[in-house]
């Protein structure tokens, strides 16, 4: 890589996210918002709905976007309603305490619905009603007409984005899987590098190794929830062969997934009973880590000719040790992995 690709390009992981095409993506629909959103009367009122509900609504599976559209304009609706009458009550005399009781009723409807987040576009929308007021034909502040450009133009923007999602996805679904896969496999490397890492070291244990694996979880079940989604996907023509691969790809994943839970294991177990390691007992998960290494899940072509075929732990004996039971382990999840690979079509 040469010093203007490490200063200007982009990490490979973004890059298997497929990064590049969603920057292309953006400037399409903001484009097309922006010419959209200007020819409708209403809808001119606002740019700043329609422009904020295309980027807010982009992604790479139709299904999120789909669901995250629908939330938004409930969450813009929940907060131009509580908010809206409130202003309508007071006459139009907008002050703090209008300001204040508006944000808390939206705050507590939305928590009422799901506790777990409060939508930023129900607070945005809140604020919009008190600040942004439209006026009628007579030249009137009015909450009726600030809500319509609101919703209107809000929803011009997510049908934008979802147009913009259905469209993009048919030129990029086919590969997206391949890549997420491979974005899991650097992540996993970096989890099992950081183990062996940790495991070789001299020095006391700390927590630093909890940070890095949860990470790479977090990493692993970004990619998981996009696969699931992919799977429930009706409006793509997915043919057979990749629906079963895609089927493939989630179990390929949860092999990663299940080996950063036996390097976090083994690095428990190190940690709680200062175990120390012969450096020649790591040879399994040196293999491993190798193994994945000389994969890439963007080039099927490069699958292993042959692999053997993975040993039933519960055949195997248990160990005195349970990191060497968990290398074991360790080994049978990365053939199950192979295995599986060599079954994609």
């Amino acid at each position: 890589m040469t010093v203007i690709q490490k200063i200007f390009g982009l990490k490979r992981e973004a890059i298997l996210l497929d990064s590049r095409l969603f920057i292309i993506k953006a400037m399409v629909a903001i484009s097309l918002g922006f010419v959209l959103g200007r020819f409708f009367p209403l809808t001119r009122l606002d740019m700043v709905s329609v422009l904020l509900g295309v980027m807010y609504n982009l992604d790479a599976i139709n299904v999120s976007g789909l669901k995250g559209g629908i939330q938004q304009l409930l969450a813009s609706a929940l907060g131009a309603l509580t908010t809206g009458l409130l202003v309508y009550l007071t006459g139009y005399n907008i002050n703090f305490l209008v300001i204040a009781l508006g944000i808390g009723f939206t705050l507590y409807i939305a928590l009422k619905i799901d506790y777990r987040m409060v939508s930023p576009v129900a607070i945005f929308t809140s604020i919009y009603m008190t600040q942004l007021l439209q006026k009628d034909a007579l030249g009137h502040p009015s909450v009726i007409v600030t809500f319509e450009v609101r919703i209107l133009a809000l929803g011009l923007g997510v049908a934008i984005a979802l147009l913009c999602n259905f469209l993009f996805s048919i030129l990029y679904y086919r590969n997206l899987g391949k890549r997420r896969l491979e974005f899991v496999k650097i992540q996993g490397v970096i989890g099992l590098q950081k183990t062996k890492e940790l495991l070789l070291s001299d020095e006391t244990m700390d927590v630093s190794y909890q940070p890095v694996l949860a990470g790479v979880f977090n990493d692993i079940e970004m990619v998981k929830a996009n696969i699931e989604t992919m799977m429930k996907e009706s409006q793509i023509p997915f043919n057979q062969k990749e629906k079963q691969n895609l089927k493939i790809y989630f179990k390929m994943i949860m092999e990663v997934k299940t080996m950063i839970h036996l390097a976090y294991d083994m690095l428990y177990i190190k940690e709680r009973y200062k175990a120390v390691i012969d450096p020649a007992a790591l040879n399994e998960l040196n293999e491993v880590i190798l193994g994945l290494q000389q994969l890439d899940f963007t080039d099927l072509k490069k699958i292993p000719a042959s692999v053997a075929e993975p040993i039933d732990p519960t055949l195997v004996p248990k160990s005195q040790s349970r990191i060497a039971d968990d290398l074991n382990l360790l080994g049978y999840h990365y053939q199950n992995l192979i295995k599986e690979l060599s079954t994609l079509k």
